[in-house]
């Protein structure tokens, strides 16, 4: 409830972004790790699946492989829990495909999954209570004047409060 998948989001769906690579995928990665699962999902995001593929993972990685091969690209896993080294180290092999200037962002609510992965944790804080009080009024009076309903005030601060900061549930 971060934000993190938002954020994600606003950068993949960016124009300048849009313009600057020449593919882009996203794939939310589901808990348990299934590399024929990611492998397949991340084809059908670039266009190049092909059923005749459908169930053979060696012919699926060359594909994705040779579909990256020589272009700048942006993947995007989304929610990451595996941290296996093991697991994720066939896919590196398949990414190093991609010109100079292509970009993989990770989501995950798992530090040990960011170090794995090889990069530094950016971590995504909790918002302060004033600008949870301000998101929380904007999406729960919406057009109103949260001032011409001074009873619900006190008690909208303090469901804002009991958010803890989290913009998923402040919203």
């Amino acid at each position: 409830g971060l934000g993190k998948t938002t954020f994600a989001k606003a950068v993949y769906n960016d124009e300048r972004v849009k313009n600057h690579f020449d593919l882009k995928a996203w794939f939310c990665v589901p808990e348990n790790y299934d590399a024929f699962r990611l492998t397949r999902g991340l084809l059908q995001e670039i266009g190049s699946f092909d059923l005749k593929d459908d169930n053979n993972m060696n012919q699926l990685q060359l594909k994705l492989k040779e579909s990256l091969k020589g272009k700048k690209f942006l993947v995007v896993l989304d929610d990451v829990w595996n941290d296996d080294y093991n697991e994720w180290d066939y896919l590196r092999n398949i990414f190093v495909q991609g010109d100079m200037g292509s970009k993989i962002i990770v989501t995950t609510r798992k530090e040990s999954v960011a170090l794995m992965m090889g990069s530094r944790p950016i971590n995504v804080g909790t918002l302060s209570d004033e600008v949870s009080w301000d998101l929380f009024k904007q999406h729960s009076f919406e057009n109103r004047d949260p001032e011409e309903h001074p009873e619900l005030v006190e008690i909208g601060k303090q469901i804002a409060h009991k958010c803890k900061g989290l913009p998923l549930a402040l919203k």
